[in-house]
């Protein structure tokens, strides 16, 4: 009796199969491993650009690599993105910012961090008015493991999988209409991409995307919010918190104004600067506000502005650019504030 031969065929191909399967994940996940675009290892080495296809997860995993290196960590929005580290030496900040970012979040992140041991000297918090809207606040977007308390996500599932094979392809053929990337060092730089401030043209433009734009315009602030941030600060009651309101151009002020909203944005604010120690405030008209060469679209400072921000932050002093919320009463902190915008309307009359 002879033997089919087709067992033995059949063997083979499963075999070339399995071969062949075994070389595309080891492809796909070679290719991850060099771009790196979730984080996990030391970022891009192929081109050194490294950009924030999903900031919060991404920033997270390089912040876990060696969280022994820091005793600072800054909670921030886009805005705060902008913040270079290194501007707020001595202190060993890692910059945990991330786009559309939330008090609601960096609660959670917080106790996430603190849940795994880790233990801060000082916190800076960008704090920004969107936080206090009455309505139509975009919804939180923390990750399943943060929200969880439970251990972080494994790189080899995530870069075995296509989605992040689809980000390498997009890291490697620069198809990021981005304006900025965070470069080998994971500071962020400025694209070539970034638009050009033009005012009229950049706050008419602004969200023109979303469906709810026009009930956004007319959105106001209160103040129910300022309580979460005192939650994030009482997540790390032995370290310093430190807080600053990032700069927006004086012209977004002047439309805050207009809408008639400014005295609720400013009782927002104010009411948060209870709960820090120090809390500068960068957003009102000022020699660098009023320019539209320090600012790509009016609502993210070049990274030399925000250097100078950190500065001045871990000094202690605002110098000529900010105030001093902390040294001032409600009265003469609206007062102050009021007197720049005035001026700044004062130059924009004489100019027409």
């Amino acid at each position: 009796m002879t033997t089919s031969p087709e067992p033995r065929h059949h063997k083979a191909f499963v075999r070339s199969l399995a071969l062949a399967f075994a070389l595309c994940a080891g492809l796909v996940f070679g290719i991850n491993v060099a771009v790196d675009p979730l984080w996990f290892f030391a970022g891009n080495q192929l081109t050194g650009r490294n950009f924030g296809f999903d900031e919060r997860n991404a920033k997270l995993n390089q912040f876990l690599r060696a969280p022994e290196k820091y005793d600072c960590v800054i909670f921030g929005s886009s805005r705060a993105t902008w913040m270079p580290e290194d501007a707020l030496a001595p202190h060993r900040c890692f910059n945990l910012a991330f786009s559309a970012g939330q008090v609601e979040e960096f609660v959670a992140f917080a106790r996430y961090l603190r849940q795994r041991g880790i233990r801060l000297r000082h916190i800076v918090v960008g704090v920004d008015g969107f936080n206090f809207e009455t309505e139509g606040r975009d919804p939180a977007s923390i990750p399943q493991h943060v929200a969880e308390q439970s251990a972080p996500p494994s790189p080899l599932p995530a870069y075995l999988s296509a989605d992040s094979l689809q980000m390498s392809w997009r890291t490697l053929a620069n198809r990021m209409n981005s304006p900025g990337y965070y470069d080998r060092t994971f500071t962020k730089v400025v694209s070539d991409r970034a638009p050009t401030f033009q005012p009229d043209k950049s706050l008419a433009a602004e969200g023109l995307q979303r469906a709810d734009a026009s009930r956004r315009r007319n959105n106001s602030f209160d103040t129910r919010n300022a309580v979460l941030y005192k939650t994030l600060v009482e997540v790390f009651p032995e370290a310093k918190a430190i807080a600053y309101v990032p700069p927006i151009s004086a012209w977004h002020i002047a439309e805050l104004d207009r809408r008639g909203t400014l005295p609720k944005y400013l009782d927002a604010l104010f009411a948060t600067a209870h709960y820090f120690p120090t809390f500068f405030y960068f957003s009102a008209p000022s020699p660098v506000t009023m320019r539209t060469d320090t600012t790509y679209d009016g609502s993210h400072y070049l990274p030399e502005f925000n250097r100078s921000i950190g500065i001045a932050l871990v000094a202690g002093r605002t110098g000529d650019w900010g105030l001093d919320v902390k040294a001032l009463d409600r009265t003469a902190y609206g007062d102050r504030y009021r007197e720049a915008l005035a001026g700044f309307q004062a130059r924009q009359l004489a100019r027409h």
